[in-house]
């Protein structure tokens, strides 16, 4: 690859991590309609790599690409977290099948690891429970990362990324109460020691219950 050609394509994934990052956090409101210029003088880039940046986007459907509109944020609703919901249960179980199925003893350390450093870090920065510890929100991406990192199957990797950006955006911006703690580190150790032990059966229902408990606060806001 030419050097331009890699610092084009350098430069539309950062435009496209800051634009996701955006989506995410909710720095760009659901529904809004994304100016291109606005845009280009917020990221500081030329046309061309911000709109690559846009379509790529808007293959997770964090955002909408309508003919001769533009892009526009993707709305929140209660129907859609449903599916993000139900899809994200059914696909991390499948994959944790597969994984514990297929992976090697270096998964079973890379997981380990993951998890020991995410027990190692509060969740809340406050005795509240209003202030995430961002530092434990990417270690508990980590390891639910490593936990179906053991199988082969990269397509529904991706899959799985793009459903858990939908609905790390829905707690971004719904603000629902906060987690039981105690509850989710529960999981977690349960997790682990079924994945450990290679009983399947029991890690799929610890899976199922997790990602119930983490979606029940936000499923709650929504239909109030």
């Amino acid at each position: 690859m030419a050097d331009h050609e890699h610092a084009a394509s350098t430069i539309g994934s950062q435009v496209y991590a800051r634009l996701r990052e955006d989506v995410i956090s909710g720095v760009l409101a659901p529904g809004s309609r994304l100016h291109l210029d606005s845009l280009r003088q917020r990221y500081g880039v030329g046309m061309t790599p911000l709109r690559e940046a846009l379509y790529r986007l808007s293959a997770t459907l964090l955002i909408e690409a309508h003919d001769q509109r533009g892009f526009r944020v993707a709305e929140l609703s209660l129907s859609h977290f449903e599916q993000v919901i139900s899809a994200r249960e059914r696909l991390e179980c499948l994959l944790l099948e597969d994984a514990i199925r297929d992976g090697d003893a270096v998964w079973m350390e890379r997981t380990a690891s993951a998890h020991q450093a995410l027990e190692a870090l509060p969740m809340y920065l406050d005795p509240e429970g209003r202030v995430l510890n961002l530092d434990w929100r990417a270690a508990h991406l980590r390891f639910h990362y490593e936990l179906a990192s053991g199988g082969k199957h990269f397509i529904q990797n991706l899959f799985h990324q793009m459903l858990w950006d939908h609905a790390t955006r829905y707690r971004n911006l719904v603000r629902p109460d906060p987690l039981p703690e105690d509850v989710l580190r529960a999981d977690h150790a349960r997790l682990m020691e079924a994945v450990l032990e290679r009983d399947t059966e029991m890690a799929v229902l610890v899976m199922r219950r997790h990602v119930r408990h983490g979606s029940a606060a936000i499923l709650a806001a929504l239909r109030g």
